[in-house]
């Protein structure tokens, strides 16, 4: 699963950087543009007579005029663009915050200072009919490893945070044309004794387009930090890129206000703190989608024995199972030592999905170790007609116990947990064994998969590829030349699947950070890893995309159908593969709210066919948060949610009589149907499978 920043992201540059920690207001300064005179900072101004919002215009120089102070209970600042800040924000209902580094968004923003060998600043114009009267230009030259390794960074020292603390960050971005690549920025806030936790509960990235976007980015502390060990930072290790930024400014709230309050994303998409979207227009637009993309017309004709039509005859239709696949992971061991016939557990896998995955023991090393619980939950599964996953052949992750030990050796890894304590780095029984697994597993399950992702998270988790490669699968270790997403070892792997798969039985590759976020280099190096494989002699039918949510990295519904639209313009099936929501701090009436939207928009996109919870109890969940039962099986809000879409919106049950023809329609959600027709009192039965192209079914005595 995603690890932390294991820069710490403090983005200092001690070995004398090109462009170090020099101020961007001189930068502004030198070219008339760090702030209209009266605007230091120092926060001395006129007070007003009375407790009016305003008092008196001062001109803002951007060619307008402002208030000076802007509500009550705000520090009255002489800075046109924070007293409309302040103003904007009390109407939304909020209490009144303090300012952090500065009274004046030209201080503030000389707080903050870019520190990277591959990043350039310069001054840019603003605009007259823009808010803010100062910003700068940040241009990236190259492509760098990690998103933090060019970073924009302004360390708080007026002031310690406490646990608990709320903040606000307000930035105003801008993605010119003239940028490389795609203008992408994440939004970070962190303290030095916990640098791999970052403190930002929404928004956590976005990217700016060509016109100046103002992002509100809600930010709460989990640690106490004195003055000097905070800091707020953007990443922009995203190159090569430009991307202008203006109007910052951090709002201390205290605690008088819990982030959830708080807006979030772009102010003018409506973002609530939930990191979704409120307009209902998303909603319509996806509704419109399901229809032309999810359901097809179902017709019954119905004749006597003759072969006439039978006017008048009551019909039913009665949906029976969905097309689409609504799965869940299933914990094997769980199912099969700690459950029996009638036990929650495998009466609600069974109610409530048509498709399931086994959480683990598909995996290498359960699956040559424990074969018996493997192959146990397999046949469970089948006989209750559920659909199956293969999850997955190849996963390098040591530490989750999914290589055998004697892999672990040869990848030069030691593993003392299981007795690897001596390794010895021999790529060719790395490639021995991965070559035979592949296609050992497959050929072991043959049609009782109904596909197999051959290899999972190869961009973060890249150990059996080095090994093959003669280098030590350890995170010290580099490949060099060889790029993880597209080794040839990894199209051998694919050629070896397709080799042992039974015909027409999908291949997948799965990852995350690939969609929830959005984490615009993991996306990159995805597009890359799919077009290598497409490309291949093997070739790639479908692609898996993690989606592990916490409140920050929630998606509006805009959003997610941009994820999807890119993957999905590389010619291959989608499948949401490890759906989750485990954040303590999310309220799970907002994760409900989250849920709905991103279940609905999944299921609007026309490239979508699966969509797999990663368990459903938190007691067997692997970060204790399942998205739909609590400890003792208490339904949680998105549970409700599902069932009201899944069970309800999109199940068909209609029942009308034949017209004069003998013929009764409807247009239906697409899967498995059951029809009966009543002539002359007697039942008359049928099934029918519908999908893309309707279907007829005709019905008449014997």
């Amino acid at each position: 699963m995603p690890a932390g920043d294991p820069s710490g992201s403090d983005s200092t540059d001690s070995d004398g950087a090109a462009i170090g920690r020099r101020p961007l207001l001189g930068a502004l300064a030198a070219v008339g543009l760090a702030g209209c005179p009266g605007q230091s900072g120092d926060g001395e101004t006129d007070s007003p007579g009375d407790d009016s919002e305003v008092t008196e215009p001062a001109t803002d120089g951007v060619g307008g005029t402002t208030p000076r102070t802007a509500a009550d209970g705000w520090p009255d600042v002489a800075d046109p663009y924070y007293g409309r800040l302040a103003a904007d924000l009390e109407e939304m209902g909020l209490p009144a915050g303090e300012f952090v580094y500065a009274e004046s968004e030209s201080a503030t923003l000389d707080a903050f200072s870019v520190n990277s060998s591959v990043g350039e600043t310069s001054s840019v114009s603003v605009g007259d009919g823009d808010p803010f009267s100062s910003a700068v230009r940040v241009t990236v030259a190259e492509e760098t490893e990690n998103p933090w390794d060019v970073t924009m960074k302004g360390t708080v020292t007026d002031r310690s945070v406490a646990a608990g603390d709320v903040l606000l960050a307000v930035v105003s971005l801008r993605g010119p044309e003239s940028s490389e690549s795609p203008p992408t920025v994440q939004f970070v806030a962190k303290s030095e004794d916990n640098v791999e936790t970052n403190m930002v509960r929404t928004t956590p990235q976005v990217q700016p387009p060509a016109e100046w976007t103002r992002y509100y980015v809600p930010i709460e502390f989990d640690y106490d930090a004195e003055a000097g060990a905070w800091w707020v930072e953007l990443f922009l290790g995203y190159g090569p890129q430009t991307v202008d930024v203006g109007g910052i400014a951090l709002i201390d709230f205290d605690q008088r206000v819990a982030a959830e309050e708080l807006p979030s994303g772009p102010a003018d998409a409506g973002a609530t703190g939930t990191g979704t979207d409120d307009d209902s227009d998303w909603e319509a637009a996806a509704d419109e989608r399901i229809r032309e993309h999810r359901t097809s017309d179902l017709t019954v004709e119905v004749t006597d024995v003759a072969g006439d039509p039978v006017e008048g005859a009551t019909v039913d239709v009665a949906m029976r199972e969905h097309a689409f696949g609504f799965g869940t992971a299933i914990n094997a061991g769980h199912l099969l030592d700690e459950t029996e016939e009638g036990d929650p557990y495998r009466e609600h896998v069974t109610d409530l999905f048509n498709l399931a995955v086994l959480g683990n023991h598909h995996k290498w090393r359960f699956w040559e170790e424990e074969r018996e619980t493997a192959d146990g939950a397999t046949e469970w599964v089948l006989d209750r007609g559920l659909d199956l996953r293969g999850h997955v052949c190849l996963w390098a992750n040591v530490s989750a116990w999914a290589v055998p030990p004697d892999v672990v050796s040869a990848m030069g890894v030691e593993w003392a947990d299981n007795g690897v304590t001596d390794p010895e780095l021999d790529p060719e029984r790395v490639r021995q064994r991965s070559m035979e697994h592949v296609s050992a597993i497959i050929e072991h399950y043959g049609e009782d998969i109904t596909e197999w992702e051959v290899a999972n998270e190869v961009i973060h988790e890249p150990g059996l590829i080095k090994a093959v490669n003669g280098v030590r699968a350890t995170e010290s270790t580099s490949l060099g030349d060889v790029d993880p997403v597209e080794a040839p070892v990894l199209a051998e792997w694919y050629g070896a699947a397709r080799e042992a798969v039974p015909d027409g039985t999908p291949l997948a590759v799965n990852d995350y950070n690939t969609l929830a976020g959005p984490y615009e280099s993991t996306r990159a190096d995805y597009e890359r890893q799919i077009e290598f494989l497409a490309d291949s002699d093997a070739g790639l039918d479908a692609v898996g995309l993690q989606c592990h949510f916490d409140q920050r990295s929630a998606l509006t519904p805009e959003q997610v159908m941009d994820g999807l639209d890119r993957y999905a313009a590389h010619d291959v099936r989608l499948r949401i593969t490890e759906f989750d929501m485990a954040d303590d701090g999310w309220a799970e009436e907002d994760k409900a709210v989250f849920f709905r939207q991103f279940l609905k928009t999944a299921f609007s996109h026309p490239a979508v066919d699966d969509f797999l919870v990663w368990g459903i109890l938190d007691t067997l969940h692997w970060r204790d948060d399942a998205p739909f039962f609590a400890e003792g099986w208490e339904e949680k809000p998105a549970l409700v949610e599902y069932r009201d879409l899944v069970f309800e919106e999109w199940w068909t049950e209609e029942s009308g009589e034949t017209d004069a023809d003998g013929t009764y329609a409807v247009t239906g959600f697409e899967g498995e149907y059951e029809i009966t027709a009543t002539v002359d009192g007697e039942e008359l039965h049928d099934t029918a499978s519908l999908g893309d192209g309707g279907a007829t079914v005709e019905l008449s005595p014997e």
